[in-house]
Order: C-alpha cells, then sequence, then structure tokens
C-alpha cells in the first residue's frame, strides 16, 4: 500500500510541476533572460531598465540573473551554448576570443537601429567607441559604462587649508610639499600598493595629454614594436617617478595595501589624495565619515601636451549577445531601449556613471558633488580609450607593460627607474617579435 500511495504522490507532483511549467510558457510573454556583473553599481539601475521596458512591452517579461562572479561564469557558458542568458553585462575580459570563434551574434543591426527619429545607435555612439566591438566585418560588443578617473581630492580639506587644485604637473608637484608641510602629518597620497595599476588612472592620462589620441590609438595597434618608443610614456613614468618615487609623499606601508584599504585612509583624512575613478562613492557609501567631501580634478597637465584636457575613460566593461541565445531580435530591441536619451540619463542617475553615447549627464538633478565634478571632466575632456583590433593584444601576447607589468611598486620602491622600465618594455618586445607573431597566427 505504501508503494501505491508513493507512486501517486509522485504522478501527483509531477502533473502538478509540469502543468505550473505549461502555465509560464502559455503565459503569452516573450521571455528576455538577462545575466550580469552584480559589482560597484548594485542591480538598481537594471531593474528600473527591466521596469520601463516592460511598460512598453506588455508581452515582455524581463529576468535578471546578477552574480558579482558573473564575468568569469559566463565563459563556460558562451562556448558551451548551455544554459544562456540572452543577453551579458560583463566586466573587462577576452570577448574578442569568442567573437573569433564564432560564439557571438554580430550586432551590425542593432547599430542601423533609430533610438530617436532620424538618430541611429551608431550615430549616438561617441565617435572614439564606434568602433570598440568590431572583430573584422561585424560589430559583436556593445560598450557597457564609460568612465572618469584621475585623481580625487579631499575637497574640504582642500578648501579649508586654502590649498589650491593643481593645474599642471608641476603645480601638482609644489602641493605635494605645501601638504607636507602645512598638513599636520596628512601625506599627499595614499594608493593600493597590491594593486598598484590604479596609478594607471593618471599615468595613461598623462601619456595621451603628451602624445595626443591619434598617437595613443597607432600605439594599441602595434604594428611594430617600434611603439615602444613612444616619448610620451616615457615622460609619463618621469612624471610618476617624481612625485612616488619620494615616498614622503605617500602614507606609511602604503605599497602592501589593497584598494579598500588605501581608500578607507583617504576618507578618513591620512591623506589628500588618491589615484581612483568616479565609483569610489558608490564602492566606499557605508564607510563615508559625517561631513566628508571629495571631488575629482582633471588630470594635471604634463609638460609639452598637445591635448591638455584628458579624460581616461578605462572603457573595458560591455555587453554581448551570444550567437546561441534564444531570443536574439528582442535582445537587440532591448539594448536599443537602453540607448534612448530617457533611459541613458535614468541610467546615470542610479548609477552616477555615464555611457558612451552624446548625451549631457550634467543636467541630472540631485547628483552628489563628487559625482558633478567627474561628469563634468567628461563632458568637457576628449576621452581616452584603449580599442585594439590586434591579435597581440587581445591574444596577451603584448600589452602597455609587457616586461614589467604596472610597474609603479617597483618605482616607488626604487628597483626600477622610468628609463629602465621604459627601455625594458621595448627590448622585451623587440626581441620576441616575431615569435610573438607566430603564436597568434599573424605570419605562416
Amino acid at each position: 500500500m505504501k508503494k501505491v500511495v508513493l507512486v501517486l504522490l509522485s504522478i501527483t507532483l509531477t502533473l502538478s510541476l509540469a502543468a505550473c511549467g505549461k502555465k509560464k510558457e502559455d503565459s503569452g510573454k516573450e521571455r528576455l533572460v538577462i545575466a550580469f556583473a552584480e559589482a560597484g553599481y548594485g542591480r538598481g539601475w537594471l531593474e528600473n531598465l527591466k521596469t520601463a521596458f516592460e511598460a512598453e512591452n506588455e508581452n515582455v517579461e524581463i529576468v535578471l540573473d546578477g552574480n558579482p562572479n558573473m564575468t568569469a561564469n559566463a565563459g563556460p557558458k558562451i562556448e558551451s551554448g548551455r544554459d544562456l542568458a540572452d543577453i551579458y553585462f560583463l566586466l573587462e575580459t577576452n570577448w574578442q576570443r569568442w567573437a573569433t570563434r564564432g560564439y557571438l551574434e554580430p550586432l551590425d543591426d542593432l547599430y542601423e537601429m533609430e533610438t530617436e527619429p532620424g538618430v541611429t545607435l551608431e550615430d549616438k555612439l561617441i565617435d572614439e567607441v564606434v568602433e570598440f566591438g568590431r572583430i573584422g566585418d561585424n560589430i559583436y560588443a556593445l560598450p557597457w559604462n564609460d568612465g572618469v578617473t584621475g585623481l580625487v581630492y579631499n575637497s574640504k580639506m582642500f578648501r579649508d587649508k586654502g590649498w589650491e587644485v593643481p593645474e599642471t604637473v608641476n603645480d601638482l608637484i609644489d602641493l605635494t610639499e605645501q601638504i607636507k608641510t602645512e598638513g599636520a602629518g596628512v601625506k599627499p597620497f595614499t594608493w593600493p600598493g597590491q594593486y598598484s595599476a590604479y596609478w594607471n588612472f593618471v599615468v595613461y592620462g598623462w601619456w595621451a595629454q603628451y602624445e595626443g589620441l591619434e598617437a595613443m590609438n597607432e600605439f594599441y595597434q602595434f604594428e611594430s614594436p617600434e611603439v615602444f618608443k613612444q616619448e610620451g610614456k616615457l615622460k609619463a613614468l618621469e612624471a610618476y617617478e617624481t612625485l612616488i618615487g619620494d615616498q614622503s609623499n605617500s602614507t606609511a606601508g602604503v605599497n602592501g595595501l589593497i584598494h579598500t584599504q588605501a581608500q578607507m585612509q583617504f576618507i578618513n583624512g591620512f591623506a589628500a589624495m588618491i589615484p581612483n575613478g568616479l565609483w569610489i562613492e558608490s564602492e566606499m557609501k557605508a564607510a563615508l565619515p559625517a561631513g566628508f567631501e571629495m571631488k575629482m580634478m582633471p588630470i594635471p597637465t604634463i609638460e609639452g601636451a598637445k591635448e591638455p584636457k584628458i579624460n581616461n575613460s578605462m572603457l573595458g566593461d560591455f555587453i554581448v549577445v551570444p550567437k546561441q541565445a534564444r531570443n536574439k531580435e528582442l535582445a537587440k530591441e532591448f539594448l536599443r531601449f537602453m540607448a534612448e536619451d530617457k533611459q541613458l540619463l535614468q541610467y546615470t542617475k542610479d548609477t552616477g556613471t555615464p555611457r558612451p553615447f552624446e548625451y549631457d549627464p550634467t543636467t541630472i538633478e540631485g547628483l552628489s558633488p563628487f559625482i558633478l565634478s567627474a561628469l563634468e571632466i567628461w563632458k568637457n575632456s576628449k576621452s581616452f580609450y584603449i580599442i585594439s583590433k590586434s591579435p597581440l593584444y587581445y591574444g596577451v601576447y603584448v600589452n602597455t607593460f609587457p616586461k614589467s607589468g604596472a610597474p609603479y611598486g617597483d618605482i616607488y620602491l626604487g628597483e626600477e627607474s622610468a628609463q629602465s622600465v621604459w627601455n625594458g618594455d621595448y627590448q622585451y618586445v623587440f626581441e620576441r617579435w616575431d615569435e610573438f607573431k607566430r603564436n597568434a597566427g599573424m605570419t605562416d
């Protein structure tokens, strides 16, 4: 009897579950599954987009799948074609490999869709990023966030002490001495020595100022090892060496800090400045002391600059649609919807971050002074983006510092100089250039 009852219960449960599944399938709504890296900006921005899109498309149900580790988790799914979402919002990683292997849906038709009457998505993208997602003849990725990076400063401390925001690198050097003299123990800088690439935000900016954006774009195409002889790279490293090679300009023990520890030192007044990006306010929101004020300063201009007003965007986060996604056309319509003026403004209001489209986020009401200072830089500067189509780059054979990796900790400790890093990177690449090209499949 027990066996009969168990069998009947099992049948009943199976039929019940099947009925539930059938009801969901017969709801008459198209399902759009969006997977996203749920990191510093949380999920509120996407929940607002979901609500707005569903309100205009009553036959659509959007399912959100957020995970801090989504960037790492997405690769095996995209490559296997199993358990796929229709759209992936991911942090910077090697999407080019997926494109060259046929795992991604071309988005050329998305670029031709109108976001407003007579304005296509391609028209609306900032000129410098139109080619961001191109591999060969097709577009495979759309940029997600734009960014603003550089030096963040304690604006209340500056105001109380009467310190002026430096306009040039020489002004910044003079300011470090003023801070050490007048700051009652405050150091000019803190920074995360364990993640010293945060100094890329400033050093790349100086390099782009000196060389200009056209030369920077030439560097990242890696046509020959001679691009590693660009003088601007050396000048930028020398500026860094002058400031940070002097260890009295940084808080004690900085070389052992991770990013959140350095940020805690900054917001608690141990240092006047920190290399960072506009996400710092969101990331440290819960820990900000009462009355603390900060702003982003334009990157101080390096001597000999061709383009003095540069924003180092550090663009890299991206959006893709898998080739085997179930609802590719609806996915593209959602991405088109995201690029409408109203949705762009809402996105920036929710995240404090611009997207790389032509619109004016400084018109948004209620932004914090910090976010507004960063958006003013974004609005009034030329943004530098690392966009490379070279297999040497996305195949991870060469990068900005191919021999040393981020050299900032070594320069701080006196183990390397700006000149030795510059020389070493060129020699390293020059000696291996033919090998790298063979390994990247660029020669027979």
